[in-house]
């Protein structure tokens, strides 16, 4: 059963909630911001209904720390007609939507259902054995150097383009890897977190009596014992944790798009590197990925099997990608969501893509190559989730800022 908490600071909103959702979910309440964050510090809580409008913490500075909690928390914010500008702000720091009082019983339960839904068909997507799709040349050599990497004990360190599949390729080599039955744990590093929240969610709190507890305030490389420990953006954990990491009882996987980091990890301990190809240099395998997302996406939002026009994928595969996979499941996530027809057309691509004539010529800095209009298209797209664009096009949040 789906934990939903419920955040108001007025008692006959929190039973109100309570009476529409309490036997389909476990409810949970907090009459204010501090309780909201105790809540999600505790338990594993699915969905949050949270007040704007409360006094102390209000309900945006509760939205930003729940989010630095579990950035896959689904939040929805309660507001008033007149609070329509901050229920805005909210959207754009990673809520999921906003609900307006008075609000109707069936809007609340099919908001509910439809929010919990897409958490339940992506877990069930996310449990799928990791692999890489496509036939090119490039793919081969790379699952080879996988499959060389998956048997030996040292750390990894992944470098490519923003978007290129790292947590994918972590996933795998751990699967092939004589740990496979053992845990694996993955963190995505952003300047959002503190050091001492890195440290926490590394290395835990303490206490707990319970085994849900106990479980809780276990850190990722307690949690990743005997398995993997992957770590996107390693750049940015201090030097101390990383320093640490030397003599724990799982493999580390870090992934960084910065090569120059390669001789600072080293410093730390031994290291091999992994190079991963952007996507236009296996531009061939493009179709196979698109067809593998359209699957995907289809059944995830449930409107039915689409096929794309030779047209439209000899677009998408001369298109260069300078997001790499991020950007292109992201615009067939759109297209799969957005698109009646049973076909999709040239005409359904979004503009940017179809009027953009040239690339960076060497095809090497992503940052001169990504377009402002592309970053806003994602954004748009993941309902103005600031959290969720930033992980798809695998940047940082204070470079999201820049680009929005």
């Amino acid at each position: 059963m789906h934990n939903i908490l419920v955040v108001d600071d007025e008692l006959s909103i929190r039973e109100s909630f309570n009476l529409i959702l309490d036997g389909k979910y476990k409810v949970l309440t907090a009459a204010s911001g501090e309780g909201a964050l105790k809540t999600v510090t505790d338990t594993k809580v699915d969905l949050t209904f949270l007040d704007i409008r409360m006094p102390g913490m209000n309900g945006l500075e509760t939205l930003k720390r729940l989010k630095e909690l579990d950035p896959k928390l689904e939040v929805v914010m309660v507001t008033a007609v007149n609070d329509m500008q901050k229920a805005s702000e909210a959207i754009k720091l990673g809520a999921r939507d906003y609900l307006i009082k008075p609000f109707d019983i069936n809007a609340v339960l099919k908001m509910s259902e439809n929010i919990l839904r897409r958490l339940e068909l992506s877990a069930e997507l996310g449990k799928k054995t990791a692999h890489l799709v496509g036939q090119s040349d490039k793919l081969k050599e790379l699952n080879q150097q996988i499959d060389n990497l998956a048997h030996k004990s040292t750390p990894v360190l992944l470098l490519g383009e923003v978007g290129t599949e790292k947590g994918t390729i972590s996933r795998i080599i751990h699967q092939k890897s004589p740990r496979a039955t053992r845990p694996y744990a993955a963190i995505d590093l952003s300047p959002t977190l503190s050091a001492a929240l890195i440290k926490i969610k590394l290395f835990g709190q303490g206490g707990g009596t319970t085994v849900a507890e106990l479980d809780k305030s276990l850190g990722l490389i307690e949690q990743a014992r005997g398995g993997t420990l992957f770590i996107n953006n390693i750049e940015l954990l201090p030097k101390d944790l990383l320093l640490s990491l030397q003599n724990i009882e799982a493999r580390l996987i870090g992934a960084t798009t910065q090569p120059t980091f390669t001789t600072e990890l080293s410093e730390a301990f031994p290291v091999d590197r992994l190079l991963i190809p952007a996507l236009r240099e296996r531009a061939v395998d493009i179709p196979l990925i698109i067809k593998k997302l359209l699957d995907e996406y289809s059944q995830l939002y449930g409107r039915g099997y689409k096929k794309i026009s030779k047209e439209t994928e000899e677009t998408l595969s001369n298109y260069p990608w300078p997001g790499n996979f991020s950007q292109l499941r992201a615009v067939i996530a759109r297209l799969a969501l957005t698109q009646s027809a049973e076909q999709i057309e040239n005409s359904a691509l979004p503009l940017d893509m179809l009027l953009r004539g040239t690339f960076n010529a060497e095809g090497t800095d992503y940052l001169s190559a990504f377009d402002r209009a592309y970053a806003r298209t994602v954004y748009e797209e993941t309902g103005h989730n600031r959290e969720t664009t930033a992980q798809l096009l695998e940047v940082t949040p204070s470079f999201l800022s820049n680009l929005l």
